[in-house]
């Protein structure tokens, strides 16, 4: 069975897939010589993962997610990062709720230059958040993918997902962004489970959380502010808003 479009790697500590950076050519016309250094600025922008005008690749876009450091009380799970993270499967029934199973799959559109993504909990509770990272070429882009899922989740009430079950969804009222700049969230509940989802963009890039509840327990929908207040202050102070 899928398991949201991922392949979970057993170590906590992530293998990275091989990258290549964005960066513009050496050799000719360089200015170095042909010997592919660079300095000042443009070593600053390799080192954080991306060029001077270009999006974060998937290192770069690794590099701006929360990790131990940020969260030392909490246990990491880290996946794969790439340009594509999950594949998109039987198409959602009726097709205006294709965003949300698109987010579900973690195969969003428009699709991202690159992703990233981990799965967190406290260490004395195994109540999961998972965290999705895209990077995308321009803000316009994050801008577009947002539309999309804040639409479908206010015009679709319930949908027919890959697997061929069927939850419910209700749009959220719009969570303040904080360091970022704008957000929005929404729900789906099926057969007494309750699987919240917060999409944020910051710039060009976008966070996408998850977490779930009972319907029944009494904290249902309670989110968990100190992992996505860590998650959007390190994207939006390292990747920037551009």
């Amino acid at each position: 069975m899928r398991v949201d479009g991922l392949r979970r790697v057993p170590a906590v500590v992530v293998t990275l897939a091989a990258v290549t950076l964005l960066a513009g050519c050496g050799g000719e016309g360089s200015g170095d010589g042909g010997s592919g250094a660079v300095t000042g600025d443009s070593a600053k922008e390799k080192s954080a993962g991306r060029t001077s005008d270009g999006p974060l690749d998937a290192a770069g876009l690794e590099s701006v997610a929360v990790a131990e450091a940020d969260l030392p009380e909490y246990t990491f799970t880290v996946f794969k990062q790439g340009t594509v993270l999950g594949t998109k499967g039987k198409p959602a029934e009726p097709a205006t709720c294709q965003p949300m199973e698109d987010i579900r799959l973690r195969s969003p559109e428009p699709a991202p230059s690159a992703a990233a993504a981990r799965s967190v909990h406290p260490k004395m509770d195994t109540k999961a958040t998972d965290i999705t990272l895209y990077a995308y070429a321009t803000a316009a882009d994050a801008e577009d993918l947002l539309t999309r899922v804040r639409d479908a989740a206010k015009s679709c009430t319930g949908y027919e997902d890959d697997m061929g079950l069927n939850p419910t969804v209700t749009a959220l009222a719009a969570p303040d962004p904080g360091p970022a700049d704008e957000a929005l969230a929404y729900k789906r509940e099926l057969a007494g489970t309750v699987h919240w989802s917060r999409v944020v963009r910051s710039g060009s890039n976008v966070a996408v959380f998850g977490w779930q509840s009972l319907v029944a327990h009494k904290k249902a929908g309670e989110a968990p502010d100190e992992v996505i207040t860590a998650q959007l202050e390190k994207l939006t102070e390292t990747a920037g808003t551009d």
